[in-house]
C-alpha cells in the first residue's frame, strides 16, 4: 500500500488517451472523499482513464437450459403489485397468509418498483388466488398477471387493478345498485359496491369498486344525464402516491378502507 492511499488521498492515475500522469484528487477546499469505488467510478472515468475494449463480451443462452424452469413458473408463480403502496417483505407474508391462506408453502421475490414475484408450491392454490378477489392492503388494489419471462416493469402497460372511487354529492335517487354498476362500467369494469353506500351510511358520497387500468390517462369526472338535467361528479380515486404514503399515518389510512 502506498503513502498516499494510506492518508486516504486518491492516487495518481494515467490517463489512457494522452498517456500522461492525472491526479484526481479533489480540488483545494474541498472535502477528501477517499478512495472511490465501483460501478459509479468506472462510469465516470471509462474511456478516460480506463482503455475501452473493442469487442463485447456475448454469452449465447440456449432455449433449452431454460425450458424447465420457465415450465415450472408458468405453472407456479404470478407477478403482482399494490398500486400505490410497497409493503415490505414480513408485511406481505403475513398479508398473503391472513388473505390467502395458501394450503401449500409460498416463495417470495422482491421486484423493482413495487413489483413481486409469488411461487406457490401448489398451482391450484396459484388459481385460486387469481380467479378469486379483487384484494387490498388498506386501500391499495393488487394488479396481478401470470409470470411471463424475462418480465421488465418498465415495460408493463397494463396495470388493471381493482380502485375504489367516491362521488360526491350523488343524488340518493341514484343509489340503486343497478344505476351504480351502470355508472362503474361507464368509468371501467364492475367490481363491487361498498357496503357503506349498500347501507346508505354516508349520504355525502357514494363508494365503488372498478377494475381500472392506472398506466393509461383516468377521468377525473363523470356525467349523469337523468330527464334532460345534466349532472358533472368529480371521481375521487384512492390511488396515492409514494410520497404521501410515506408521510402518512397508516393507522389513519387504514381507517378510510371499506
Amino acid at each position: 500500500m502506498t503513502e498516499e492511499v494510506r492518508r486516504g488521498e486518491i492516487p495518481s492515475y494515467r490517463d489512457a488517451t494522452t498517456g500522461k500522469g492525472k491526479n484526481s484528487q479533489p480540488a483545494a477546499g474541498k472535502q477528501n472523499a477517499g478512495l472511490v469505488l465501483g460501478a459509479t467510478w468506472q462510469a465516470s472515468r471509462r474511456g478516460k482513464f480506463l482503455p475501452c475494449a473493442e469487442e463485447k463480451p456475448q454469452l449465447v443462452i440456449p432455449p433449452s437450459k431454460l425450458e424447465r424452469y420457465r415450465r415450472y413458473m408458468k405453472d407456479h408463480a404470478m407477478i403482482c403489485k399494490f398500486v400505490g403502496v410497497w409493503p415490505s417483505e414480513n408485511d406481505l407474508t403475513r398479508w398473503i397468509q391472513q388473505n390467502w391462506q395458501p394450503l401449500g408453502h409460498i416463495e417470495l421475490k422482491l421486484g423493482a418498483k413495487g413489483f413481486f414475484m409469488v411461487i406457490f408450491s401448489n398451482p391450484q392454490d396459484k388459481e385460486r388466488v387469481f380467479d378469486n378477489g379483487p384484494y387490498f392492503y388498506y386501500n391499495a388494489g393488487l394488479f396481478m398477471r401470470y409470470w411471463q419471462e424475462c418480465y421488465n416493469p418498465d415495460k408493463e402497460k397494463n396495470l388493471a387493478s381493482p380502485v375504489w372511487v367516491r362521488l360526491f354529492g350523488l343524488p340518493m335517487d341514484f343509489w340503486d345498485p343497478e344505476i351504480l354498476e351502470g355508472i362503474e362500467n361507464t368509468i371501467a369494469s364492475f367490481v363491487t359496491i361498498a357496503e357503506t353506500t349498500k347501507k346508505g351510511r354516508h349520504t355525502s358520497y357514494a363508494r365503488i369498486c372498478v377494475y381500472m387500468n392506472i398506466a393509461n390517462p383516468i377521468p377525473d369526472t363523470l356525467e349523469l344525464e337523468y330527464h334532460e338535467e345534466v349532472w358533472q361528479k368529480t371521481l375521487d380515486l384512492n390511488i396515492y402516491p409514494l410520497d404521501a404514503i410515506d408521510v402518512m399515518n397508516m393507522d389513519t389510512w387504514s381507517k378510510s378502507a371499506p
